[in-house]
């Protein structure tokens, strides 16, 4: 019987400390070489650019060679006879290669602000990539626009780079936006299949957003009140039976409008709140639908506002740097939908979890004279709100919104609007500097 010989081990004698900075260390010299790399293939098609489209078919060498588009309108047409080539010198298949060469084409000269911060480190060429896969279909202006905005890119999660080029689309191409607006809408179904041997029944739908979110809205209700009446099942258990209740209720309600045979019918109106933000800016034709997290195009607005017994309620504008402190603890609702509104997620480095789904932590604990005021106040999720009160993860509100964070093995992160990004210092920030945020052992 034979056994396999383990390698010796490479980081006997590092500590916690030293394999974190050598994993760091790694990833920056990956992407160094990746970074090279880039460098090399837009040098290389800066050789092999047919400078018009008349010149696209020519004969080199006894052969045709094709020019061909690798990225979106505005980048210059290469030479398919010696692309090829540079894909065999990846060691990539044919159709992975030109797609790979076209994105950096894509980076290079149509999203110059993302490829700077390829080529200074600053983006992770795999992030670059896929943005120039969102990018390709957009026209000119569309795409300088995502370009001036990802900034810096690093920090953008990327759930914010696909609802920044759908704006991008409602700002610079509204009749392109409208259109693939309709036709995403004819996709819309619902299918209720077969009962099974068990006596259930599966469902599918694709539905509009805002008649989802009132569904959503209505099944989550109807799911919670079972809750508090005391049925056993589980949530999922309870939101499917919460379905059937509504289809039930809607059965005896007198709908508006009239059948064939001349019966007259009724149906009731929409009753949930949308939480739309649209300017009366010509030049910015983009809402945005707080609940949904995503920009939305004016015709989609117009449509959900046309239906049958919506009301309409303009709120005034927040001023979302005023200090507006209580004297107690307790958070009342307008603080909370201001910290709602600056911070949008949970300000822990990376997390994505809705700001209203979070719990208000004081960044100044309350007890210690930490004022109850939005200045003060930070979402975090109920994980990460654990996670800074009973380990060593402590963080400094920098201004309103922006955080600095320091991990148990002072790795130290910013997280912003923008998102997070990791901070180099030359030595580490003072213990001093922390203190107002105590561990629960030292509260006790």
């Amino acid at each position: 019987m034979t056994t396999l010989l383990a390698a010796p081990p490479l980081f006997d004698q590092h500590d916690p400390d030293d394999l974190l900075t050598t994993i760091r260390s790694g990833v920056r010299s990956r992407e160094c070489l990746l970074v090279a790399e880039w460098a090399a293939i837009v040098r290389w098609a800066d050789h092999h650019v047919l400078t018009t489209p008349a010149d696209a078919p020519t004969v080199r060498d006894g052969v045709i060679d094709t020019g061909v588009a690798l990225a979106g309108a505005g980048t210059p047409l290469i030479s398919d006879h010696h692309l090829s080539e540079l894909v065999a010198a990846l060691g990539r298949s044919p159709q992975a290669g030109r797609a790979f060469v076209g994105r950096v084409v894509e980076c290079a000269w149509r999203l110059p602000r993302v490829y700077a911060a390829v080529a200074t480190g600053r983006l992770a060429p795999w992030r670059a990539e896929r943005i120039a896969d969102l990018t390709r279909p957009l026209n000119v202006e569309a795409v300088a626009y995502v370009d001036r905005s990802l900034h810096p890119a690093a920090s953008c999660t990327w759930a914010q780079v696909e609802r920044l080029v759908e704006e991008a689309v409602c700002r610079h191409d509204p009749e392109a936006a409208e259109a693939r607006r309709r036709k995403a809408a004819d996709r819309r179904r619902l299918s209720v299949e077969q009962p099974d041997a068990t006596g259930l029944i599966e469902v599918h739908g694709l539905l509009d957003a805002g008649d989802g979110h009132d569904l959503e809205q209505a099944v989550r209700r109807r799911a919670a009140h079972r809750g508090r009446l005391g049925h056993a099942g589980s949530r999922d258990v309870r939101r499917s039976i919460a379905v059937g209740e509504i289809a039930r209720r809607d059965l005896t309600l007198d709908l508006e409008g009239h059948t064939d045979d001349g019966q007259e019918i009724r149906a009731p109106g929409r009753k949930v709140v949308l939480n739309l933000h649209l300017t009366t800016d010509p030049a910015n034709p983009v809402a945005r639908w707080a609940d949904g997290s995503c920009p939305l195009s004016v015709a989609q607005v117009r449509e959900w506002l046309q239906v049958s017994g919506t009301s309409v309620v303009v709120r005034p504008v927040v001023d979302l740097a005023e200090h507006v402190p209580v004297d107690s603890y307790e958070i009342p609702d307008r603080l909370r939908a201001r910290v709602e509104l600056r911070d949008h997620t949970c300000r822990f480095p990376h997390c994505p979890i809705r700001a209203d789904r979070c719990d208000l932590d004081h960044a100044t604990p309350h007890r210690d004279g930490g004022p109850t005021c939005p200045c003060n106040l930070v979402p975090l999720c109920r994980q990460h709100h654990r996670a800074k009160t009973f380990t060593a993860r402590r963080y400094l509100p920098l201004s309103p919104g922006t955080y600095l964070w320091r991990s148990p093995h002072d790795l130290l992160f910013v997280v912003d609007h923008r998102g997070t990004r990791p901070v180099d210092v030359g030595r580490p920030i003072p213990p001093d500097a922390w203190a107002c945020t105590p561990t629960r052992a030292d509260a006790a």
